[in-house]
Protein backbone atom coordinates (compact mmCIF):
# COMPACT_ATOMS: atom_id res chain seq x y z
CA UNK A 1 0.00 0.00 0.00
CA UNK A 2 1.37 3.37 -0.85
CA UNK A 3 2.60 5.74 1.90
CA UNK A 4 0.35 8.92 2.01
CA UNK A 5 3.06 11.98 1.73
CA UNK A 6 1.62 15.79 2.48
CA UNK A 7 4.00 18.76 1.31
CA UNK A 8 3.04 21.58 3.16
CA UNK A 9 4.73 25.42 1.50
CA UNK A 10 3.76 29.03 1.86
CA UNK A 11 3.33 29.19 -2.36
CA UNK A 12 5.17 28.06 -5.51
CA UNK A 13 5.72 31.17 -5.97
CA UNK A 14 9.74 32.35 -7.76
CA UNK A 15 11.99 30.99 -4.93
CA UNK A 16 14.81 28.85 -3.75
CA UNK A 17 12.60 26.25 -1.68
CA UNK A 18 9.51 26.38 -4.40
CA UNK A 19 12.20 25.64 -7.11
CA UNK A 20 13.54 22.67 -4.91
CA UNK A 21 9.95 21.07 -4.50
CA UNK A 22 9.34 21.40 -7.92
CA UNK A 23 12.40 19.58 -8.72
CA UNK A 24 11.71 17.01 -5.64
CA UNK A 25 8.29 16.08 -6.37
CA UNK A 26 9.23 14.35 -10.31
CA UNK A 27 12.08 12.18 -8.65
CA UNK A 28 9.85 10.56 -5.86
CA UNK A 29 8.47 7.06 -6.27
CA UNK A 30 4.97 6.62 -7.25
CA UNK A 31 5.05 3.25 -6.72
CA UNK A 32 5.57 3.60 -2.98
CA UNK A 33 4.01 6.68 -2.51
CA UNK A 34 0.87 8.71 -2.93
CA UNK A 35 2.04 12.58 -3.07
CA UNK A 36 -0.40 15.43 -1.55
CA UNK A 37 0.63 19.36 -1.74
CA UNK A 38 -1.14 21.91 0.33
CA UNK A 39 -0.07 25.23 -1.18
CA UNK A 40 -1.11 28.21 1.31
CA UNK A 41 -1.10 30.85 -1.30
CA UNK A 42 -1.56 29.73 -4.84
CA UNK A 43 -1.09 31.27 -8.14
CA UNK A 44 2.59 30.98 -8.06
CA UNK A 45 4.78 30.69 -11.04
CA UNK A 46 5.93 27.29 -10.54
CA UNK A 47 2.33 25.99 -10.04
CA UNK A 48 2.64 25.17 -13.64
CA UNK A 49 5.70 23.10 -13.47
CA UNK A 50 3.79 20.61 -10.71
CA UNK A 51 3.63 17.29 -11.91
CA UNK A 52 0.02 15.57 -13.06
CA UNK A 53 -0.36 13.69 -10.40
CA UNK A 54 0.73 14.94 -7.42
CA UNK A 55 -2.74 15.87 -5.66
CA UNK A 56 -3.26 19.69 -5.05
CA UNK A 57 -5.16 19.85 -1.40
CA UNK A 58 -8.16 22.08 -0.73
CA UNK A 59 -7.51 24.59 1.44
CA UNK A 60 -9.93 24.39 4.49
CA UNK A 61 -9.62 28.47 4.94
CA UNK A 62 -11.76 28.61 2.06
CA UNK A 63 -14.93 27.56 3.84
CA UNK A 64 -17.34 29.68 5.03
CA UNK A 65 -16.44 29.00 8.51
CA UNK A 66 -12.96 28.84 7.24
CA UNK A 67 -13.42 32.58 5.94
CA UNK A 68 -14.59 34.16 8.64
CA UNK A 69 -11.62 32.62 11.30
CA UNK A 70 -9.09 33.95 8.79
CA UNK A 71 -10.73 37.60 8.19
CA UNK A 72 -10.69 37.46 12.17
CA UNK A 73 -7.50 36.64 12.63
CA UNK A 74 -6.23 38.74 9.83
CA UNK A 75 -7.08 42.04 11.76
CA UNK A 76 -5.77 40.36 14.79
CA UNK A 77 -2.27 40.03 12.63
CA UNK A 78 -2.23 43.64 11.18
CA UNK A 79 -3.07 44.73 14.51
CA UNK A 80 0.05 43.04 16.11
CA UNK A 81 2.10 44.37 12.83
CA UNK A 82 1.28 48.22 14.11
CA UNK A 83 1.60 47.44 18.02
CA UNK A 84 4.77 45.60 17.40
CA UNK A 85 6.41 48.78 15.22
CA UNK A 86 4.96 51.08 18.04
CA UNK A 87 6.84 49.54 20.76
CA UNK A 88 9.97 48.55 19.11
CA UNK A 89 9.56 44.84 18.97
CA UNK A 90 11.16 43.06 16.33
CA UNK A 91 9.43 39.40 15.44
CA UNK A 92 9.45 38.02 11.81
CA UNK A 93 6.21 37.75 10.47
CA UNK A 94 5.84 34.45 10.32
CA UNK A 95 5.47 34.27 14.21
CA UNK A 96 3.49 37.46 14.00
CA UNK A 97 1.36 35.80 11.70
CA UNK A 98 0.95 32.54 13.80
CA UNK A 99 0.57 34.11 16.90
CA UNK A 100 -2.20 36.16 15.61
CA UNK A 101 -4.15 33.41 12.91
CA UNK A 102 -2.85 30.26 14.10
CA UNK A 103 -5.86 29.73 16.05
CA UNK A 104 -7.86 30.55 13.46
CA UNK A 105 -6.16 28.01 11.07
CA UNK A 106 -7.42 23.91 10.27
CA UNK A 107 -5.15 21.47 9.26
CA UNK A 108 -5.70 19.39 6.24
CA UNK A 109 -7.75 16.39 7.74
CA UNK A 110 -7.36 12.47 7.97
CA UNK A 111 -4.01 10.78 8.95
CA UNK A 112 -1.01 10.97 7.02
CA UNK A 113 1.58 8.76 7.25
CA UNK A 114 4.43 11.69 6.53
CA UNK A 115 3.66 15.18 6.84
CA UNK A 116 6.10 17.57 6.07
CA UNK A 117 6.55 21.25 6.06
CA UNK A 118 8.86 22.14 3.11
CA UNK A 119 9.67 25.66 5.20
CA UNK A 120 10.33 27.31 7.64
CA UNK A 121 7.90 29.40 9.37
CA UNK A 122 3.66 29.12 9.23
CA UNK A 123 4.15 25.36 7.34
CA UNK A 124 6.05 24.31 10.14
CA UNK A 125 4.04 25.64 12.72
CA UNK A 126 1.15 24.28 10.92
CA UNK A 127 2.74 20.63 10.67
CA UNK A 128 3.48 21.00 14.11
CA UNK A 129 0.29 21.78 15.61
CA UNK A 130 -2.60 21.02 13.00
CA UNK A 131 -1.56 18.25 11.01
CA UNK A 132 -2.29 14.72 12.25
CA UNK A 133 0.57 12.42 10.74
CA UNK A 134 2.43 9.51 11.82
CA UNK A 135 5.64 11.22 10.79
CA UNK A 136 6.43 14.83 10.91
CA UNK A 137 9.29 16.77 9.34
CA UNK A 138 10.35 20.13 8.68
CA UNK A 139 12.70 21.45 5.72
CA UNK A 140 15.09 24.58 7.07
CA UNK A 141 16.07 26.34 3.96
CA UNK A 142 17.32 29.53 5.30
CA UNK A 143 19.37 31.02 7.65
CA UNK A 144 17.18 31.49 10.28
CA UNK A 145 19.26 33.30 12.43
CA UNK A 146 20.15 36.13 10.26
CA UNK A 147 16.78 36.28 8.72
CA UNK A 148 15.05 37.02 12.30
CA UNK A 149 13.25 34.11 13.66
CA UNK A 150 13.18 33.64 17.44
CA UNK A 151 15.12 30.61 18.36
CA UNK A 152 13.13 29.69 21.68
CA UNK A 153 9.59 30.21 19.67
CA UNK A 154 10.52 27.99 16.68
CA UNK A 155 12.69 25.31 18.64
CA UNK A 156 8.92 24.73 20.37
CA UNK A 157 7.71 23.89 17.17
CA UNK A 158 10.52 22.10 15.46
CA UNK A 159 11.03 19.72 18.36
CA UNK A 160 7.52 18.49 17.59
CA UNK A 161 9.24 16.67 14.17
CA UNK A 162 10.74 13.33 13.58
CA UNK A 163 13.26 15.05 11.46
CA UNK A 164 14.39 18.26 10.49
CA UNK A 165 16.33 19.04 7.20
CA UNK A 166 19.09 21.81 6.99
CA UNK A 167 19.64 22.06 2.89
CA UNK A 168 23.41 22.88 3.36
CA UNK A 169 25.76 21.27 6.18
CA UNK A 170 26.74 24.82 7.20
CA UNK A 171 23.17 25.63 8.13
CA UNK A 172 22.44 22.30 9.84
CA UNK A 173 25.75 22.70 11.67
CA UNK A 174 24.64 26.32 13.10
CA UNK A 175 21.24 24.82 13.54
CA UNK A 176 22.89 22.21 16.09
CA UNK A 177 25.00 25.17 17.80
CA UNK A 178 22.27 27.59 18.20
CA UNK A 179 19.07 24.91 18.70
CA UNK A 180 21.40 22.17 20.71
CA UNK A 181 18.06 20.59 21.60
CA UNK A 182 17.03 18.87 17.81
CA UNK A 183 20.66 18.29 17.31
CA UNK A 184 19.54 14.07 17.31
CA UNK A 185 16.93 15.32 14.53
CA UNK A 186 19.16 16.81 11.94
CA UNK A 187 19.49 15.72 8.63
CA UNK A 188 21.17 17.58 5.64
CA UNK A 189 19.51 17.25 2.50
CA UNK A 190 21.17 19.74 -0.33
CA UNK A 191 18.59 21.33 -2.60
CA UNK A 192 17.72 18.96 -5.52
CA UNK A 193 19.08 20.38 -9.04
CA UNK A 194 18.17 18.27 -11.96
CA UNK A 195 21.35 18.91 -14.65
CA UNK A 196 20.06 17.75 -17.84
CA UNK A 197 16.92 19.58 -16.87
CA UNK A 198 18.30 22.74 -16.21
CA UNK A 199 20.20 22.44 -19.49
CA UNK A 200 17.64 21.83 -21.95
CA UNK A 201 15.06 24.41 -20.64
CA UNK A 202 18.32 26.77 -20.97
CA UNK A 203 18.31 26.26 -24.72
CA UNK A 204 14.87 26.30 -24.97
CA UNK A 205 14.76 29.54 -26.42
CA UNK A 206 16.67 32.69 -27.29
CA UNK A 207 14.94 35.44 -24.93
CA UNK A 208 14.29 37.73 -27.21
CA UNK A 209 14.76 41.09 -24.81
CA UNK A 210 18.29 40.08 -24.14
CA UNK A 211 20.38 42.96 -24.74
CA UNK A 212 23.31 43.12 -27.27
CA UNK A 213 26.71 42.53 -25.32
CA UNK A 214 30.04 41.33 -25.60
CA UNK A 215 32.13 40.25 -22.78
CA UNK A 216 34.99 42.82 -24.25
CA UNK A 217 32.98 45.76 -24.98
CA UNK A 218 29.81 45.48 -23.41
CA UNK A 219 29.53 42.41 -21.04
CA UNK A 220 25.78 40.81 -19.98
CA UNK A 221 26.02 40.70 -15.88
CA UNK A 222 22.66 38.45 -14.97
CA UNK A 223 20.90 37.92 -10.97
CA UNK A 224 18.10 35.74 -10.93
CA UNK A 225 16.29 35.76 -7.10
CA UNK A 226 13.44 37.16 -5.69
CA UNK A 227 13.45 40.83 -5.22
CA UNK A 228 13.29 40.60 -1.18
CA UNK A 229 15.55 41.90 1.58
CA UNK A 230 17.51 39.05 1.51
CA UNK A 231 18.58 38.95 -1.63
CA UNK A 232 19.81 42.01 -1.70
CA UNK A 233 19.22 43.66 -5.03
CA UNK A 234 19.93 47.34 -3.12
CA UNK A 235 23.61 46.14 -3.17
CA UNK A 236 23.58 45.06 -6.78
CA UNK A 237 22.81 48.64 -7.84
CA UNK A 238 24.99 50.27 -5.59
CA UNK A 239 27.78 47.75 -7.45
CA UNK A 240 26.32 48.79 -10.41
CA UNK A 241 27.16 52.71 -10.01
CA UNK A 242 30.48 51.44 -8.73
CA UNK A 243 31.20 49.49 -12.06
CA UNK A 244 30.34 52.71 -14.17
CA UNK A 245 32.48 55.20 -12.10
CA UNK A 246 35.14 52.64 -13.05
CA UNK A 247 34.44 53.29 -16.63
CA UNK A 248 33.03 49.61 -17.62
CA UNK A 249 30.24 49.66 -20.15
CA UNK A 250 27.66 46.58 -19.22
CA UNK A 251 24.10 45.53 -18.84
CA UNK A 252 22.87 43.88 -15.83
CA UNK A 253 19.48 41.80 -15.93
CA UNK A 254 17.71 41.75 -12.66
CA UNK A 255 15.75 38.17 -13.43
CA UNK A 256 12.75 38.48 -10.56
CA UNK A 257 9.71 40.02 -8.84
CA UNK A 258 9.40 40.56 -4.93
CA UNK A 259 8.50 43.56 -2.49
CA UNK A 260 11.38 45.49 -2.75
CA UNK A 261 11.05 46.48 -6.59
CA UNK A 262 9.86 49.36 -6.43
CA UNK A 263 12.55 50.38 -4.30
CA UNK A 264 14.88 49.03 -6.39
CA UNK A 265 13.55 50.54 -9.69
CA UNK A 266 13.48 54.04 -7.33
CA UNK A 267 17.56 53.47 -6.88
CA UNK A 268 17.88 52.54 -10.68
CA UNK A 269 16.21 56.05 -11.51
CA UNK A 270 18.30 58.00 -9.06
CA UNK A 271 21.48 56.51 -9.79
CA UNK A 272 20.52 57.15 -13.57
CA UNK A 273 21.03 53.17 -14.31
CA UNK A 274 18.12 53.18 -16.72
CA UNK A 275 18.76 50.81 -19.44
CA UNK A 276 21.50 49.94 -17.93
CA UNK A 277 20.15 47.82 -14.82
CA UNK A 278 17.16 46.11 -16.35
CA UNK A 279 14.98 44.49 -14.46
CA UNK A 280 12.68 42.01 -16.03
CA UNK A 281 10.42 40.83 -13.86
CA UNK A 282 9.86 37.01 -13.33
CA UNK A 283 10.46 34.37 -15.95
CA UNK A 284 9.62 31.05 -15.08
CA UNK A 285 12.79 29.60 -17.24
CA UNK A 286 15.32 31.77 -16.33
CA UNK A 287 17.56 29.45 -17.53
CA UNK A 288 18.44 30.97 -21.06
CA UNK A 289 19.01 34.49 -19.25
CA UNK A 290 21.69 32.68 -17.27
CA UNK A 291 23.38 30.56 -19.81
CA UNK A 292 23.73 34.47 -22.15
CA UNK A 293 25.45 36.24 -19.23
CA UNK A 294 29.39 36.51 -19.45
CA UNK A 295 29.04 36.73 -15.38
CA UNK A 296 26.15 35.67 -12.94
CA UNK A 297 26.54 37.77 -9.88
CA UNK A 298 24.71 36.53 -6.59
CA UNK A 299 24.01 39.69 -4.04
CA UNK A 300 22.63 37.92 -1.26
CA UNK A 301 22.83 38.76 2.37
CA UNK A 302 22.15 35.51 3.61
CA UNK A 303 20.73 31.56 2.22
CA UNK A 304 20.35 28.66 3.37
CA UNK A 305 21.91 27.12 0.72
CA UNK A 306 22.00 29.51 -2.49
CA UNK A 307 19.80 27.48 -5.23
CA UNK A 308 20.45 29.79 -8.32
CA UNK A 309 24.03 29.71 -7.55
CA UNK A 310 24.28 25.57 -8.17
CA UNK A 311 21.87 25.85 -11.51
CA UNK A 312 24.92 28.50 -12.58
CA UNK A 313 27.56 26.17 -11.77
CA UNK A 314 25.76 23.19 -13.90
CA UNK A 315 25.68 26.11 -17.12
CA UNK A 316 29.48 26.50 -16.22
CA UNK A 317 29.17 30.18 -15.79
CA UNK A 318 31.94 32.20 -14.34
CA UNK A 319 30.20 33.52 -10.69
CA UNK A 320 30.88 36.12 -8.68
CA UNK A 321 28.83 36.22 -4.90
CA UNK A 322 28.84 37.89 -2.15
CA UNK A 323 30.35 36.17 1.12
CA UNK A 324 27.23 34.83 2.60
CA UNK A 325 27.29 32.05 4.95
CA UNK A 326 26.98 28.86 3.44
CA UNK A 327 28.55 30.09 -0.16
CA UNK A 328 31.74 28.28 0.54
CA UNK A 329 29.30 24.65 0.62
CA UNK A 330 29.42 25.80 -3.08
CA UNK A 331 32.01 28.09 -3.89
CA UNK A 332 35.88 27.95 -3.52
CA UNK A 333 37.26 31.57 -4.29
CA UNK A 334 39.19 31.85 -7.18
CA UNK A 335 38.35 27.73 -8.31
CA UNK A 336 35.05 27.88 -9.73
CA UNK A 337 34.18 31.55 -8.77
CA UNK A 338 34.91 34.56 -7.06
CA UNK A 339 33.77 35.42 -3.40
CA UNK A 340 33.39 39.29 -2.41
CA UNK A 341 32.32 41.29 0.26
CA UNK A 342 29.07 42.64 0.71
CA UNK A 343 29.89 46.20 -0.40
CA UNK A 344 30.03 47.79 -3.72
CA UNK A 345 33.45 47.93 -3.83
CA UNK A 346 34.28 45.06 -2.79
CA UNK A 347 31.89 43.15 -5.17
CA UNK A 348 32.57 45.76 -8.64
CA UNK A 349 36.29 44.57 -7.92
CA UNK A 350 35.87 41.20 -8.29
CA UNK A 351 33.46 41.75 -11.04
CA UNK A 352 35.95 43.05 -12.94
CA UNK A 353 38.80 41.03 -12.21
CA UNK A 354 36.63 37.99 -13.68
CA UNK A 355 35.39 40.35 -16.88
CA UNK A 356 38.83 41.24 -17.57
CA UNK A 357 41.06 38.28 -16.46
CA UNK A 358 40.28 35.39 -19.69
CA UNK A 359 42.44 32.80 -17.98
CA UNK A 360 40.61 33.31 -14.65
CA UNK A 361 37.66 32.89 -16.72
CA UNK A 362 38.75 29.62 -18.48
CA UNK A 363 39.83 28.35 -15.31
CA UNK A 364 36.78 28.31 -13.61
CA UNK A 365 34.89 27.47 -16.46
CA UNK A 366 36.94 24.33 -16.74
CA UNK A 367 36.70 23.74 -13.01
CA UNK A 368 33.17 23.71 -13.09
CA UNK A 369 32.83 21.36 -15.88
CA UNK A 370 34.52 19.01 -13.66
CA UNK A 371 32.11 18.87 -11.12
CA UNK A 372 28.68 17.10 -11.28
CA UNK A 373 25.67 17.70 -9.22
CA UNK A 374 24.23 14.32 -8.35
CA UNK A 375 21.77 16.03 -5.78
CA UNK A 376 18.79 14.75 -8.17
CA UNK A 377 19.92 10.84 -7.41
CA UNK A 378 21.99 11.25 -4.07
CA UNK A 379 19.52 13.78 -2.28
CA UNK A 380 16.35 11.89 -3.22
CA UNK A 381 17.82 8.67 -1.98
CA UNK A 382 18.23 10.67 1.18
CA UNK A 383 14.40 11.89 1.14
CA UNK A 384 13.61 8.85 0.33
CA UNK A 385 15.17 6.84 2.74
CA UNK A 386 13.14 9.22 5.86
CA UNK A 387 9.85 8.36 4.01
CA UNK A 388 10.41 4.87 3.94
CA UNK A 389 10.93 4.29 8.42
CA UNK A 390 8.42 2.87 9.74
Amino acid sequence: MKKSILFIIDSLTCGGAEKSLVSLLPLLDRKKYELHLWMLNRGGEFESLLPADVIVEHDPRRSTMGKLKSFLGQVMFSFMLRFNRCVGHKEHPAETLWKSKGWAMTGIPGEWDVAIAYQQGLPTYLVASKINAKHKMAWVNVDMFKAGYNVEFNLKHLNKMDHVVAVSQTLSSMIAKHMTAIAPKLVTILDVLNPQLITTLADAEIPPDLPKHDINSCPLLVTVARVSPPKNYLLAVETASALRSKGIDFHWLFVGDGPDMPKVKSRIDELKLNNIVIPIGVRTNPYPYMKACDVYVQTSRFEGFGLTVGEAKILHKPIVSTNFTVVTNQLIDGKNGLIAEMNPESLSTAIIKMLKDPHLRQCVVENLKTEYNQTSVTEVKKVEQLLDED
